[in-house]
């Protein structure tokens, strides 16, 4: 087993030197090809030989943009573009947690499952107060910085069984599994009610408000049901310290 492993490295190795030829000779032949319907077009002038050519060299200049590009930006850099541009439909800007997309997609998994099994779940959203507000009269950055701090503290105190997606905004959505609403209660009260944000002068507070669904095992659609958890009533928090005040 040890010899079968200390090889795979050397297999590895060795297919990399015939990638990096295998670009200048895929360049090599569309020049060919390219030289031949020119050729062919010169001696046989038509709409359907000049349509090929055309074509051909479009699609010639595609290929050789990606090439360079690929050689400008880094292999490993343009895996991460490419990467992101397919995982964008799923994840969210914001420390790269999933979206409100993947939400869904976890509603529609989780909703038969419920159903067959007798279990409900609850979706709890969570979100900045006044938001427009705190980015108005503290700037973008510092709006960015207390949506990051929701977003670290749900992660925190969110199990790993259960599911936060970032809706929007500073809107966040907390879907907790084979939970009932009393226990989703005992869940909210170990997220802070405030985020401490600093200002670079001194700690502010931006009050988080919450709203709570419980799946009643009856409804198709997950757009419903989330709709219906963004549509909640705030729950009343208890909360000290507010934003624009010290922090202790």
């Amino acid at each position: 087993m040890q010899g079968t492993k200390s090889q795979q490295p050397g297999r590895h190795g060795s297919a990399e030197p015939r990638r990096r030829l295998l670009q200048p000779t895929m360049l090599m032949a569309w020049a060919a090809v390219l030289l031949y319907l020119a050729v062919h077009t010169a001696s046989n002038p038509g709409l359907v030989n000049m349509v090929a050519l055309v074509g051909s060299t479009l699609l010639f200049c595609m290929f050789s943009a990606q090439v360079w590009a690929a050689r400008w930006v880094g292999r490993k850099r343009w895996r991460t573009i490419i990467a992101k541009v397919h995982g964008s439909a799923y994840i969210s800007d914001i420390d790269g947690v999933p979206n409100r997309n993947y939400l869904l997609s976890e509603l529609r998994r989780e909703m038969p499952r419920a159903r067959s099994s007798g279990t409900p779940f609850v979706l709890v959203v969570l979100a900045l107060e006044s938001y427009d507000h705190v980015v108005a009269r503290q700037g973008a950055d510092f709006g960015q910085r207390a949506v990051r701090g929701l977003s670290e503290a749900l992660r925190r105190f969110t199990r790993t069984s259960d599911f936060v997606a970032h809706l929007e905004g500073s809107r966040f959505c907390a879907m907790l599994n084979e939970c009932t609403l009393e226990q989703a209660h005992q869940y909210l009260a170990r997220v802070p009610g405030t985020v401490a944000v600093s200002d670079g002068r001194r700690m502010l507070e931006v009050p988080v408000s919450a709203r709570m669904f419980e799946y009643d095992l009856e409804g198709v659609y997950a757009t419903d049901i989330l709709r219906d958890a963004e549509e909640a009533p705030a729950l009343r928090r208890t909360v000290v310290r507010q934003y624009g005040t010290d922090a202790a």
